[in-house]
């Protein structure tokens, strides 16, 4: 059904440009108007295609660190004998027909969150924050990209939540009570702002409610423990 509804509103988006283009008579313009009103639907689900599932990302980022959408992986992005070096090239050539599109029609939601997802799959923090930034306005700010903005804007800042990443995550968890991420994230606030035990009661809650396998874990569990001890620290101190 993602696919579905994704294909959807790639269609009607590059409707949308194919009409906003201007007119001129003869076929060779009608066929340029189309191929370059085709160009964010082509792009985005190719993008799609190659970096995997357009769902939310449910791995905070804490618990990324051997993963190639962080920035020390770009380092090796231009490295032909890294395995993933042809894909790379493939989403660069994806995300540059995006750019053009973008360009056209600043107003195309899936355009920017593809922008987004391939720049952070890249190691391109700085534009994957901008484009989630975009696509979070224009999408009226929905609640699934404030968290994933945050989570952008976090990894770009080395896990610090500031204000903004803050509000992010306050939104999508007045919205989502139960989701996940915006759950750890939440716990994570209140660790940084020096509420250990309010802290600690928010990320036990949430491990308890994990499923096993939840990539959430190894992450969630390393912080509770660091948050214990450090209780146990200051009791042992006392």
């Amino acid at each position: 059904m993602i696919w579905v509804g994704l294909t959807v509103l790639a269609v009607l988006a590059g409707s949308a440009l194919y009409a906003s283009l201007p007119k001129s008579d003869g076929h060779g313009s009608r066929a340029r108007r189309v191929t370059f009103a085709a160009l964010p639907v082509i792009a985005a689900l190719g993008l799609y295609a190659i970096i995997g599932s357009p769902t939310l990302p449910s791995r905070p980022y804490a618990d990324r660190a051997g993963e190639r959408n962080l920035a020390a992986a770009a380092a090796v992005a231009d490295n032909a004998t890294d395995p993933d070096f042809k894909t790379d090239q493939q989403i660069r050539r994806l995300l540059n027909q995006i750019v053009v599109s973008l360009e056209v029609n600043p107003r195309n939601l899936q355009g920017w969150v593809a922008l987004a997802r391939g720049s952070l799959r890249l190691g391109n923090i700085e534009r994957a924050v901008a484009a989630f930034a975009q696509a979070y306005a224009l999408s009226g700010h929905n609640p699934l990209l404030a968290i994933e903005y945050a989570d952008t804007r976090i990894t770009a800042q080395d896990g610090q939540i500031d204000s903004t990443s803050r509000d992010l995550v306050l939104h999508a968890l007045g919205q989502m009570p139960n989701h996940l991420l915006a759950r750890y994230y939440y716990g994570m606030m209140l660790k940084q702002n020096g509420k250990s035990e309010q802290a600690l009661r928010v990320l036990s809650d949430l491990y308890r409610d994990l499923p096993k396998d939840d990539p959430l874990g190894n992450a969630t569990e390393s912080e509770i423990k660091a948050l214990q001890s450090s209780a146990d620290a200051v009791i042992s101190a006392d």
